[in-house]
């Protein structure tokens, strides 16, 4: 009985027990899962609040403190693809910390530099503040980021662009690959009711008369007196002058629009070339005036008509003063268009406007005639030396420079019975019109190229102005484009010329004359080359062939000059002999062997052997003419490998760029062997 009594109760007291834990453990399950509820609505909650914080910090917002330069423009803030939590949460991070970048950017500068900080921020506003601050080096290196970027949104480029002050948007029209959207559209032109052809003759009859030379004179009168009907400029000759007037012995006929813009614009050049006429060029309208010329039909399809343009905008472009008058014109927009043209003289013509216009990177000024070809960007490489290239007689600051024409079929099948396969392979490269742009600026991406222009005429017949002739003269041009030269800090650095046809005896007048100038005689004691591509040091039977036919021909200043045996060119090469031997100057010439026609019937060599050989440095004589004698078929040509050794053995190499080649030469083995072991043979022999 006692046991069957103790074994009840010992199993309701366990099963009591049983049931009070059990309510236990569902007690403690109960209060977990309201734990763990309560974390995730909280969780959930916080989550929720730092997404909304995460959104109003990362997307961008337009600024309200400018709303009169956006207000014709809506913009919308997309939610950016991807918009996990990571990368909001990544995103938070670099906003903070740019945060930071901009309190010691503002009050601790030289602790920020210490900071192991990422400066790639995408914040366009804080690039553009950057971009506008005191500190020179801070301002130019924001511009160079500004540029690199171009993974904006169209309402952020736009925005910027508005907000641009005058020397952050010439910095970033001279930047390499920037974007287009950077650049507003020009202001429209509404209220210019009146014709180009009457904007012209307003504006040049407002220009004074007074203190200019008589070919400005001149255009000026001939753009006054000409409209659309006038008499046929004849190219042939034909012309007959007397007294100061100019009679055209052709019947009248109907100018082209291109031909009778550029009559206006050739005058407009004349008096942009005088530094007070500019700044009456841009108070009448002139700025407005070429920018609706630009615009026209006639402009649209004329490559001669932009040149033309740029070239005024360039000049004008020398008066600081007239600066904000450009750019408020919308004319860096255009520039900033035209300098990435594959018309190498319109990208020259639009590069020296900009450089002209940019002076917070660049000191020096390019005057008319003096062309940037390397580098025509900003560039934080430092420049080693100065290349300048100077054409002959009939020849131009691109032209005279371009490859070689491609070997024609006949040319091909002659060069493969004679075993020259290779020359054949070389000449099907792409071809260039301005061979140092092209190839010389990527084999000495260390040096400043330019090249220079100026106007020759083998008669006095075709000459564009009747008058002055004599500041066509070897003594006037040295002169003049020795102080435009100097303008340009070229003897500041290494310089070598190079140089063709009469292009070399001037090079020779300037070098005297530079050292006879305390000013200028940097020029002449940095010079550390000269290449001479057929440059008649001893004349050229060209000038025999105009004495002969002296009444027919009219021969110009510039061929008078050039009579073998003359005593002014006896002279000349005497004085420069001494001056190579005391310098001991490197040269280098290359002469022609092959005859053209000059016309008439005539076929000669230009400059002989005997003339083209100085008598000092490395000579090379070539089967070509003239005018082939300074454009390599090829990259990979003698000619150019020549050239291009002999500049790069002139210049003294830094030693970070030695690296770099010796890397380089190492990299292309036999490759490299096979271009350059033909050249082993040292100067002079």
């Amino acid at each position: 009985m006692f046991n069957l009594i103790f074994g009840r109760s010992l199993s309701s007291r366990v099963t009591t027990q049983a049931a009070v834990s059990g309510w236990s453990i569902k007690k403690r399950r109960l209060r977990l899962a309201a734990v763990v509820a309560t974390a995730g609505i909280g969780g959930g909650f916080i989550l929720y609040r730092e997404w909304i914080s995460l959104d109003k910090s990362v997307h961008f917002k337009t600024d309200a403190s400018i709303p009169d330069q956006r207000q014709t423009y809506i913009y919308i803030s997309p939610t950016p693809p991807g918009d996990d939590l990571v990368t909001q949460m990544r995103s938070k991070v670099k906003w903070r910390l740019s945060i930071l970048e901009h309190f010691l950017e503002d009050k601790h500068p030289d602790v920020l530099s210490k900071l192991p900080l990422d400066r790639t921020s995408d914040d366009p506003w804080r690039l553009l503040k950057r971009a506008q601050s005191d500190n020179p080096q801070r301002r130019l290196a924001a511009v160079a980021k500004l540029a690199k970027k171009h993974h904006w949104l169209d309402a952020e480029y736009r925005a910027i662009a508005q907000a641009c002050d005058q020397r952050t948007l010439i910095g970033l029209a001279r930047s390499a690959d920037v974007d287009t959207r950077f650049f507003l559209a020009p202001p429209s032109l509404n209220d210019f009711k009146e014709s180009t052809e009457e904007g012209f003759k307003k504006l040049l009859g407002a220009l004074p008369r007074d203190k200019i030379d008589r070919c400005t004179e001149f255009f000026t009168l001939r753009a006054m007196t000409e409209g659309k009907t006038v008499q046929a400029h004849d190219q042939t000759g034909a012309l007959c002058f007397g007294g100061n007037t100019l009679t055209f012995v052709t019947g009248l006929s109907k100018i082209p629009e291109e031909a009778r813009e550029t009559v206006n614009l050739q005058a407009l050049v004349s008096h942009s070339e005088v530094p007070s006429h500019c700044e009456e060029i841009a108070n009448h309208g002139g700025l407005q005036l070429l920018m609706k010329l630009r615009n026209s039909k006639a402009a649209e399809g004329s490559l001669k008509i932009q040149c033309y343009i740029a070239r005024i905008l360039a000049n004008m472009a020398l008066n600081e003063h007239l600066h904000s008058k450009i750019v408020q014109a919308g004319w860096v927009t255009v520039l900033a268009s035209w300098v990435k043209s594959d018309c190498i003289p319109l990208a020259a013509h639009a590069a020296r406007a900009l450089v002209n216009l940019d002076r917070d990177a660049v000191t020096e000024k390019f005057d008319d005639g003096i062309f940037l070809l390397h580098p025509q960007t900003r560039t934080r490489q430092a420049l080693e030396a100065d290349v300048v290239f100077v054409h002959g007689l009939l020849g131009g600051a691109f032209k005279t420079w371009r490859q070689q024409d491609k070997v024609s079929k006949t040319t091909k099948e002659s060069q493969q019975e004679e075993g020259k396969e290779e020359e054949m392979n070389l000449a099907d490269e792409e071809w260039t019109d301005c061979w140092p742009k092209t190839w010389l600026s990527k084999d000495c991406s260390q040096m400043r190229i330019l090249t220079i222009s100026y106007d020759t005429h083998i008669t006095e017949w075709s000459a564009k102005c009747p008058f002055e002739s004599d500041k066509r003269s070897l003594a006037n041009r040295s002169a003049e484009i020795l102080n435009k030269l100097h303008r340009t800090g070229v003897g500041q650095r290494p310089v070598i010329w190079v140089s063709h046809s009469m292009g070399g005896l001037l090079v020779k007048q300037m070098l005297l004359d530079a050292c006879e100038q305390p000013e200028l005689e940097n020029i002449a004691d940095n010079t550390h080359g000269v290449v001479f591509f057929s440059t008649p040091h001893h004349g050229s039977s060209l000038a025999a062939a105009s004495q002969q036919a002296k009444l027919l021909i009219y021969p110009s200043v510039e061929v008078k000059e050039l009579v073998q045996d003359s005593p002014s060119l006896k002279n000349l090469h005497g004085r420069f002999r001494a001056f190579v031997q005391m310098r001991r100057l490197p040269v280098l010439s290359f002469g022609e062997t092959k005859p053209m026609s000059i016309g008439l019937g005539v076929k000669t060599v230009v400059v002989p052997v005997e003339s083209s050989h100085p008598g000092y440095g490395e000579y090379h004589s070539l089967d070509v003419n003239h005018l082939e004698i300074c454009k390599p078929p090829s990259q990979r040509s003698l000619l150019y490998q020549l050239t291009l050794r002999f500049i790069n053995h002139s210049v003294p190499r830094s030693l970070p760029h030695m690296l770099s080649e010796r890397l380089r030469e190492d990299l292309d083995g036999e490759d490299t062997a096979e271009v350059f072991y033909p050249l082993g043979m040292s100067f002079g022999e």
